[in-house]
């Protein structure tokens, strides 16, 4: 019986200690337009998804590719947030770098 404790507790102290990857987080599908913010060189955003026009909500996406560049393009993706800031001139806190899993027109 004592060994049976023991072990339940080395288990649940390991599982509790393990941390996450952050590659590992939840996915997120949304609908949202392409739009580009300016040269990132001069202060600008680069290509961003705007997921909110009235708001300004926008995703920084790390790996938009080529083909949907494209101003104003309305697109459906999913995204997971990865570690890294997004380093603008915006409002704090600062927002993340999201990687796109999956794109396709809208």
């Amino acid at each position: 019986m004592k060994k049976l404790l023991l072990f339940v507790c080395i288990v649940a102290v390991a599982t509790v200690s393990c941390k996450k990857n952050k590659t590992d987080s939840t996915t997120v599908c949304t609908t949202g337009m392409v739009y580009y913010g300016g040269d990132p060189n001069t202060d600008g955003l680069g290509w961003i998804l705007v997921t909110d026009s009235v708001a300004w909500k926008y995703k920084a996406p790390e790996n938009l590719d080529p083909q949907f560049q494209v101003q104003g393009l309305i697109v459906d993706f999913c995204y997971y947030e990865t570690d890294r800031d997004f380093i603008c001139h915006c409002p704090l806190p600062l927002k993340k770098w999201v990687h796109i899993t999956s794109i396709k027109i809208h």
